[in-house]
């Protein structure tokens, strides 16, 4: 029984360390992932972390559990076979049916641009394709058959017991690959492979891209949830990428040289991330903008401001999208006098403002419209019915600080253009409807079928303390419908009182720069009511009698209609964003809630 006892611990034993070994052996095949092979000289980066995954997680946010829905997945899977039919007639070119395309990238994805003065510069690909390797190889092969059909070559070399596949162009560009580990990589040089190489197997001293201080502020900003890191990252060094492009370039040498002059030295880099499905977010992008502090030049004219970032009275209830900023022109335009007084001569701004904007409204900008202006500006669009490709309109408010001070100048402005202008009234407000340089298009006759595109009228009106311009008289006159109607404001909507405790939350409490509101719901709701028009299924069939693809389409389209819209809003929540500055620069996020 002892000796039974002990066999037994052997066998145990002995699969602990089989066991071992293989997760050891696993361990050690894990390669490093991109930032942690590129060189730190890498100026512009996307990076898909994990492609399965980002995959999964777009499938559970709210685009893609609609296209999973019962009553949508029919029509989805009848285009998608269309895709295939019309992937068929290149496919003995490609070598792989669409569905094996498709399945290829198994893991981390990252194309890179890398320029070093010292070191190798190029650039470089990688693409994990795991279990997919036969599939990537007819890929690689098909392409290799095409290169030599159109005079290249391709040679292989030996590095160590690394292979090296040499792909030529016969205009003598040339891209090295090697696969290993399930991953392939291509680069533009053979120094770029060593450099990746040795940083794969951890050897030599030479700085990553994740070492990089740039790379690491602006991803340190976008990094999200630690739970959940972002699916998508991106990153660029504008000013390296500007030098890089002008170099051999006389002209775009002599602009960088003015890059200090202006300031825009001052630019240390941009990037951002996208993060599916996180928590209570249905997507969450990031960007930041890296700044040196002090902002000198053109970036100290980025002066924003912060304040109330309540939907005027004046915004409809159902406005598809609202956004509010706040701006000091005044800093604005004194940095800008500053720095093109200092390249041109003392004044010189301000006689350009006088010359170009001033004699033109028949106003003194600087003095009679630049101090009246209180900084903040508000935008809000929605959809004008009947539904047509520009049904979108839209509403531009420019805050004053004192509307009836600013009357006279108003009315001045109105006298100089008074030839293209038609005064109106609505609702006891007085509004101009600015007539186009050249005339509309006619009414159609009672039998001929309804314009695609409605004709935009630019209208201009006092209203509280903004000058409004919308493009349709019929936003103009919904606005000041509002307004005598606080009541039917956005402000007073549950969805945007919703998005706003959640700004104000990421916020710390403070008011973000700037503030902007989005209903899905709304720009879904075009795109279906265009989709299900008469004059879009006519135009379908007629683009079907000649062309398979859509003659696909329009039979999917007619074999499963499309559900009733209920059945997609029931997947769609409301959005929201903000821009905030502080020392580090200038970040702009937006996210969208998930439905549960």
């Amino acid at each position: 029984m002892n000796r039974y006892l002990l066999g037994r611990r052997w066998v145990v034993n002995l699969l602990a360390v089989v066991l071992f070994c293989c997760l050891a052996s696993s361990a050690w095949a894990q390669r490093p992932v991109a930032p942690k092979l590129l060189p730190e000289a890498t100026i512009a980066y996307i990076r898909v972390a994990d492609t399965p995954l980002m995959v999964e997680r777009f499938r559970e946010t709210a685009l893609g559990r609609i296209g999973q829905d019962e009553e949508v997945k029919p029509l989805v899977s009848q285009l998608y076979t269309t895709l295939q039919e019309a992937w068929g007639q290149i496919e003995d070119r490609v070598g792989v049916p669409l569905d094996q395309l498709l399945r290829i990238p198994q893991g981390e994805i990252c194309l890179a641009y890398v320029s070093s003065k010292d070191g190798p510069s190029g650039v470089v690909f990688l693409l994990d394709v795991k279990d997919q390797l036969p599939a990537a190889q007819k890929l690689l092969d098909k392409g290799e058959a095409f290169l030599t059909d159109n005079g290249g070559t391709k040679t292989v070399e030996m590095e160590g017991e690394l292979k090296l596949n040499v792909y030529a162009s016969a205009q003598g560009q040339s891209v090295v690959q090697f696969e290993q580990d399930g991953t392939h990589v291509f680069a533009t040089s053979k120094d770029l492979i060593k450099s990746l190489r040795t940083a794969w197997t951890g050897g030599g001293e030479a700085k990553t891209l994740a070492e990089n201080d740039k790379f690491i502020s602006i991803m340190n900003r976008c990094a999200g949830s630690v739970d959940d890191p972002p699916q998508i990252t991106w990153y660029v060094d504008a000013i390296e990428v500007v030098r890089r492009v002008s170099r051999g370039n006389s002209a775009l040498q002599t602009g960088l040289a003015l890059l200090p002059v202006l300031g825009l030295d001052g630019l240390k880099g941009v990037g951002g991330s996208v993060t599916f499905a996180t928590g209570e977010f249905d997507d969450v992008f990031h960007t930041h903008l890296l700044l040196e502090s002090p902002r000198g030049g053109v970036l100290e004219m980025v002066a924003f401001g912060s304040g109330d970032v309540t939907p005027e009275p004046w915004i409809p209830a159902d406005a598809a999208s609202y956004f509010t900023l706040h701006w000091k022109l005044q800093d604005t335009f004194n940095s800008g006098a500053k720095l093109y007084n200092s390249l041109m001569s003392e004044g010189a701004l301000q006689q350009e403002v006088k010359v170009r904007i001033s004699a033109n409204l028949g106003v003194d900008f600087e003095t009679e419209v630049l101090p009246a202006l209180d900084g903040r500006l508000t935008l809000a669009s929605w959809i004008e019915k009947p539904v047509r490709l520009n049904s979108q309109v839209t509403a531009i408010g420019i805050k004053l600080k004192d509307a009836d001070a600013f009357r006279p100048t108003f009315d001045k402005v109105i006298e100089k253009f008074q030839d293209r202008l038609e005064k109106q009234s609505f609702g006891g407000t007085a509004y101009y409807l600015i007539q186009p340089q050249q005339p509309n298009r006619p009414a159609p006759a009672p039998n001929e079928a309804p314009p695609t595109m409605r004709q935009p009228q630019a209208c201009v009106a006092l209203l509280g303390d903004y000058i409004l311009f919308t493009d349709s008289r019929e936003a103009l006159q919904k606005v000041i419908l509002t307004g005598s109607e606080p009541g039917k404001s956005l402000a007073n909507e549950l969805d945007f009182k919703l998005i706003a405790s959640k700004i104000k939350r990421q916020n710390g409490g403070e008011f973000p720069a700037m503030l902007q509101f989005a209903r899905p719901e709304e720009g879904l709701r075009f795109l279906y009511d265009l989709a299900t028009a008469d004059d879009t299924k006519r135009r379908l069939s007629q683009q079907a009698d000649n062309n398979n693809f859509f003659k696909g389409v329009d039979k999917a389209m007619k074999d499963n209609p499309l559900p009733s819209f209920a059945v997609i809003a029931k997947y769609l929540a409301p959005g929201g964003g903000m821009i905030t500055s502080d020392e580090t620069g200038i970040h702009y996020s937006t996210f969208t809630l998930r439905r549960k």
